[in-house]
Order: structure tokens, then C-alpha cells, then sequence
């Protein structure tokens, strides 16, 4: 068995370790035990200096989170320490790695190891990033989560912390972070999701926004306007 995870390059192999501890969870126990040591040793390294790509980080972040649902216990502590780098170091963190680190969330999120509030409202802050491509990444998944956490039933908690939320991000300083929090709020009352009185009266706060494209999509919203028209210039213009 040694020899064949020899020849097999176990265990740097990522992907190919991941399909074996998926499958047998047990007899891999040790070489996960390895990997999630070399993670830490890693993010130790990492944290001197967090603004350098670091691919071997990038590939553990999504290895372990594809594989927490075997090791629930070992991993329990997992999520919060991506949450605690991400809050740490948002700001200097290389854009692959700050990726990286969402899409792990989103892959714990997706296996119901992190609660909806606790990483939306991350997630919102976030959007705060210079990062285009984190912004529609972040944006999306926002959106599909809020969906589907209203799928069955209207989730009433979730939404009211998530809507007092938003209310406060309508007066968010970050221009870009302001207009991505109406734009979703528009986009989940017009799929059905948030169609309530609170959404209306957090969209109506954005009609007198100091930001003008807050101020205009606001407006747009309750003149019956579409407000699907992406700006060319988002990522340009940042307070006209």
C-alpha cells in the first residue's frame, strides 16, 4: 500500500487525495493529518508577508474545504480561520488569494459548515474590494444564497439581520461597495425573494444617497426603470 502511494506522488497529489479521502476517509486519515499541518505551516509563513502570491496556500485552502465534510471534527476551527485571515488582511491580500479564500467559504458555506449571516455580511463588506472580478464573484453568490436560503419558506430572521445590514451598506463610504448593495436588493425583489415592505423602504433610503449611481438606481427601481443596464465605467468612476 506504501508503494503504490508512492508511485501515486501521495501526498502532493492534491486532487488525487482528495478523490481517495472522499471515498475512504479512514485509511487516508494520516495523510489529511499532513496536508492540514502543511497548511499551517504555510499560513505562518503567509502571514509575514500577505500580500505575495502564495500558490501552495491557494491549493490547501481549496483541498481542505473540499474534503471538511470528512474530518468535521479536525476541521471545525477551519472556517473562522479563513474568515480571521480575510478580516486581517483584506485589504493587502494578493487577489488570487483573496479569491481563493471566498471560494473556499463559499465551498463550506455550500456544505452547510458556516451560517448564512455570518458570511453575507463578510461578504458585503468585501464588497468594498478593488477587485472587479471579487466584487461579481462576491455579488452572485449573495444573491444565489439569499435565493435559496427563501426557497422552501421565507427565512425571516436571515432576512431582517441581512436587510439591517444592507441599510447600512446603502451609507457605505465605499461608493462601489453602496451602488452593489442596491443593485442586489433590486435584483432580489425583482426574483421574488426580498418583495416586502422593508426591502421597499431600504431601496426608498438610496433615492437620497449622496452617491450618485445609488441615487439614480434607487430611482429607476420605483419609476419602473430597469436597472439591469451594468455600467461600463464601474470600475473607473468612482463618485461622479
Amino acid at each position: 500500500k506504501m508503494v503504490k502511494r508512492h508511485n501515486n506522488q501521495l501526498p502532493d497529489n492534491l486532487p488525487q487525495l482528495q478523490n481517495l479521502i472522499k471515498r475512504d476517509s479512514q485509511s487516508y486519515h494520516e495523510e489529511f493529518l499532513q496536508q492540514y499541518q502543511h497548511f499551517q505551516n504555510t499560513v505562518e509563513v503567509f502571514q509575514l508577508s500577505p500580500e505575495q502570491p502564495n500558490k501552495t496556500l491557494d491549493e490547501l485552502i481549496i483541498f481542505l474545504a473540499q474534503v471538511s465534510r470528512c474530518y468535521p471534527k479536525e476541521l471545525a476551527t477551519y472556517p473562522q480561520q479563513l474568515i480571521d485571515i480575510l478580516e486581517k488582511h483584506s485589504t493587502v491580500l494578493h487577489n488570487d488569494t483573496r479569491m481563493q479564500i471566498c471560494r473556499g467559504l463559499v465551498l463550506l458555506r455550500n456544505k452547510n459548515l458556516l451560517s448564512p449571516t455570518d458570511l453575507l455580511e463578510l461578504f458585503f463588506r468585501l464588497l468594498r474590494s478593488q477587485d472587479k472580478n471579487l466584487r461579481v464573484f462576491l455579488e452572485t453568490h449573495i444573491i444565489n444564497d439569499i435565493k435559496n436560503l427563501n426557497s422552501k419558506h421565507k427565512n425571516a430572521k436571515v432576512n431582517t439581520t441581512l436587510q439591517n445590514f444592507m441599510f447600512t451598506m446603502l451609507k457605505d463610504s465605499n461608493s462601489k461597495a453602496a451602488k452593489m448593495s442596491v443593485d442586489i436588493m433590486i435584483e432580489l425583489y425583482r426574483k421574488n425573494v426580498w418583495n416586502d415592505s422593508k426591502t421597499v423602504n431600504v431601496i426608498a433610503t438610496g433615492c437620497f444617497s449622496k452617491v450618485t449611481k445609488v441615487m439614480v438606481a434607487s430611482l429607476k427601481f420605483f419609476l419602473g426603470k430597469d436597472v439591469d443596464e451594468k455600467d461600463p465605467d464601474e470600475s473607473d468612476s468612482e463618485n461622479e
